[in-house]
C-alpha cells in the first residue's frame, strides 16, 4: 500500500482482534490479530497510512487480505 492513499474510516473488533482499513480509493484490508495496544497506537497517529504501512504491512505478525 502507497502512503499517497488515504484512509477513509476502520472498524476494530476487540473480541476477534480484526483490524479493517477503508481507504478513500474504495479498497479496503482487513488485518488478523491486531493487539488491542497496536489498535491504540493507530489511533494516536496522525498518518494513519505510514502507520499501518510501517507497523501493519510488513510485520510478519499481522497477516492481512486486501478487499476488493
Amino acid at each position: 500500500m502507497q502512503n499517497t492513499v488515504s484512509v477513509a474510516t476502520w472498524k476494530y473488533n476487540e473480541n476477534s482482534r480484526y483490524l479493517k482499513i477503508f481507504y478513500q480509493n474504495g479498497s479496503a484490508v482487513l488485518f488478523y490479530s491486531v493487539p488491542h495496544i497496536i489498535y491504540q497506537n493507530f489511533l494516536r497517529a496522525q498518518n494513519k497510512a505510514a502507520f499501518i504501512e510501517k507497523y501493519l504491512s510488513y510485520d510478519l505478525h499481522f497477516s492481512h487480505i486486501s478487499i476488493a
